[in-house]
């Protein structure tokens, strides 16, 4: 596989990466209060644990608004 074929087939998945850190940052800081209690700590998840980060603070961290 050389290397412009490797790269469109990585886009997408940069893109979406991309868009699910944005949304859960976003997310996380509009957030009054997270499960763990503590923001910089999902923050570090979200930005540090590529792809499953930000799913991982949608599906865990993330608080119901009542």
């Amino acid at each position: 596989m050389d290397e412009q074929t490797l790269l469109k087939a990585l886009l997408p998945l940069v893109f979406v990466n991309l868009v699910l850190v944005i949304t859960a940052l976003i997310s996380l800081f509009k957030a009054q209060a997270v499960r763990g209690g503590k923001k910089w700590v999902w923050a570090l998840v979200i930005i540090l644990i590529n792809m499953i980060g930000p799913i991982l603070y949608f599906t865990i961290g993330k608080k119901e608004q009542n």
